[in-house]
């Protein structure tokens, strides 16, 4: 092996000696460790294992995986030698699947992140709001309509009866609390208040009250809206940077142990929900992969709609994730799945079937290639419990739900325009879309 490794190398080739050195056994026993700058430790979980051996492992490590190795001391430590005795435990880490000229296989990887570590919490089974179904708007890119389709079906939501509350979690670029609410209805607070201060003080029940402002309509039901930046920022817009240079910070308990924002935000939504019952709580997350993403698509138990146009940026992003979230993938089949709360959306889709049909081949290669399961050979009785859809499966996360080029939704503007948000003017655009949301709030999807 050269020099050359990098950050893409250094795992696989580091499997690769441990393999040709300890043997095959041993990357099952014992894990690796990669810490905040993304250097590599072979952790050594037993303390019998061959001396000569874990010596020359050592010695080969630090030699060939330079600069992911840095010392003949640190390539191969025991759980005691790294005052870690969590390192121990059966579940520490998370599996991680190889597939590098060096190696194919499995390993078991612990990660120290000083950004990103909500990124390896496993997805919440459980939403932390009794009673409510979550359901968040998530998008790899901005410009998809994805804030527009939340206005959309919070109103159609609201129209049929239901109390619907929007919280905006796109804080560097907000936009529900923007085309819901007139000025004059803007709470004084918003979710990035709620990120700053939460971590100081013990947030009371005006706080919280001054989070949420209601959007006028005649609807049967009510839209409470939670946008990203309230009124008290809008009257001092100097200060939002320096709110958002704090916001993502990890917070302390009251016995000093770290928050992330991941728990944060199950907190807010934990507070928000204990005060008033909602049939449907729709989340805007960032765009992207941000630390704040994470606590959305992971952190709540929640419906997860992916929206994207039919791209190449689209379908190479939710690569990105979708191979990430392929770690979480459950041993054995589990009634309450958090693949089963995945959706497509395809924006601005075509009028045009063959088109519609042609993002959906794409989607379907793309949860086929992580988190789909294949039988292996011949199929069997044992098949039948995989996480596997057919092509056209309705029911299938790959199939999306489309929402149709509209040269009118481009140009959102419901404050302005108030007749955009009336069924008989968005049906057409966003019908199929809505069928699918009002499933499963209602359970049925």
């Amino acid at each position: 092996m050269s020099r050359d490794t990098r950050y893409d190398d250094a795992l696989p080739r580091f499997a690769a000696l441990v393999r040709d050195v300890l043997g095959a056994a041993a990357l099952e026993q014992h894990l690796f460790l990669r810490d905040a700058e993304g250097r590599l430790t072979f952790v050594v979980r037993n303390p019998h294992s061959p001396g000569e051996d874990v010596e020359r492992l050592r010695a080969k490590a630090a030699e060939a995986l330079a600069p992911y190795v840095t010392s003949a001391t640190g390539s191969v430590a025991t759980p005691e030698e790294m005052f870690d005795p969590s390192l121990e435990r059966d579940d520490a880490g998370s599996l991680e699947l190889l597939c590098h000229d060096a190696f194919q296989g499995t390993v078991r990887v612990v990660e120290r992140r000083v950004l990103g570590q909500d990124w390896l919490s496993p997805p919440e089974q459980e939403p932390p709001t009794p009673g409510s179904r979550i359901v968040v708007f998530a998008s790899h890119k901005g410009g998809v309509g994805r804030s527009t389709a939340l206005a959309v079906a919070a109103s159609d939501l609201a129209a049929r009866g239901g109390n619907v509350l929007v919280v905006d979690l796109d804080l560097e670029s907000p936009g529900a609390g923007e085309v819901l609410l007139a000025s004059d209805e803007v709470p004084e607070f918003g979710a990035l208040d709620f990120f700053v201060e939460n971590g100081l003080d013990n947030l009371d029940e005006g706080f919280f009250s001054s989070l949420v402002g209601r959007r006028a309509s005649p609807a049967a039901g009510t839209i409470d809206v939670v946008p990203a930046v309230g009124a008290r920022s809008r009257a001092h817009p100097h200060n939002v940077l320096g709110k958002l240079g704090r916001a993502y910070l990890e917070d302390a308990d009251p016995s000093g142990k770290p928050r992330s924002l991941l728990l944060q935000t199950r907190d807010l939504l934990r507070e928000l929900t204990r005060r008033r019952t909602y049939s449907a709580v729709l989340v805007d997350a960032r765009a992207g992969l941000n630390e704040s993403t994470a606590s959305a698509i992971l952190g709540l138990g929640a419906d997860i709609l992916l929206f994207g146009m039919d791209t190449p940026q689209t379908f190479q992003g939710y690569r990105y994730l979708l191979s990430h979230l392929r770690r979480f993938v459950p041993a054995t089949p589990q009634e309450n799945d958090f693949r089963l709360r995945l959706r497509m959306v395809h924006a601005r889709a075509s009028t045009m079937p063959e088109a519609q049909a042609a993002f959906r081949d794409r989607a379907f290669e793309l949860f086929a290639d992580y988190l789909y399961e294949a039988p292996q050979g011949e199929a069997t009785q044992g098949s039948l419990d995989l996480f596997n859809f057919d092509l056209d499966d309705l029911t299938a996360p790959h199939y999306a739900w489309p929402i149709l080029d509209d040269a009118s939704y481009r140009e959102f503007d419901p404050l302005s325009h108030p007749e955009m948000l009336l069924e008989p003017v968005y049906a057409r655009t966003f019908g199929k879309f809505l069928d699918g949301l009002r499933a499963r709030v209602e359970g049925k999807g």
